[in-house]
């Protein structure tokens, strides 16, 4: 009797496959370990970014501070070296704002009459300008003008200080106008040049 023989189903070599499958597990792990490390060395990076960051801005600050001083003690200097003030030939405001026209000028009432200090260019003068230009400080009030005591004169305009931060701001350099909000520590600094 003849026996056919069927061939054998080919078995799957289990070697190889295991081979294989350890192969790519290798190459992963190269390659996570590969990822690992440049993050590692990104991180690094980084840590010496901010750090210099860091010390940069210290440095900044410092050097800010310094600048501050150096400019709070070059105004001092600058309030301390003004002359004194001139006393006015008149005792009518609206009179003596049209005879100051060549400079800055600010202006305050002794009660009998008006002494003027004419500013120079420098640090208050800066100061100065700097208040006027502080848009955000000023701001409407409401009611009449206060009474001020102090003014500011400058060419396109004359601004009335009171105590509270309250005064006016005239753009056509009248001794009066609608009440106004005036910037924070601008009372102090002009009563300061007089001091």
């Amino acid at each position: 009797m003849n026996q056919t023989r069927r061939p054998h189903a080919k078995q799957p070599n289990y070697r190889l496959l295991l081979c294989i499958g350890l192969l790519v597990c290798l190459v992963l792990d190269i390659l996570f370990f590969a990822l690992f490390l440049s993050q590692c060395s990104r991180a690094g990076g980084l840590e010496d970014e901010v750090k210099k960051l860091t010390e940069a801005n210290q440095t900044l600050t410092s050097q800010n501070t310094m600048l501050q001083q150096q400019s709070d003690a070059a105004l001092t200097a600058a309030v301390a070296a003004l002359p004194d003030p001139t006393t006015a030939q008149t005792t009518n405001l609206p009179d003596l704002i049209p005879q100051l026209t060549d400079a800055v000028y600010v202006v305050r009432t002794t009660g009998e009459g008006y002494q003027y200090l004419k500013i120079a260019e420098g640090a208050v003068l800066d100061k100065l300008n700097a208040y006027r230009d502080d848009a955000s400080g000023y701001t409407a009030a409401e009611g009449d003008a206060p009474t001020c005591s102090y003014w500011v004169l400058f060419s396109d305009r004359v601004i009335g200080l009171a105590e509270g931060g309250s005064g006016f701001v005239s753009t056509d350099r009248t001794a009066t106008g609608s009440a106004t909000a005036v910037p924070s520590g601008f009372y102090d600094f002009v009563v300061s040049l007089f001091a």
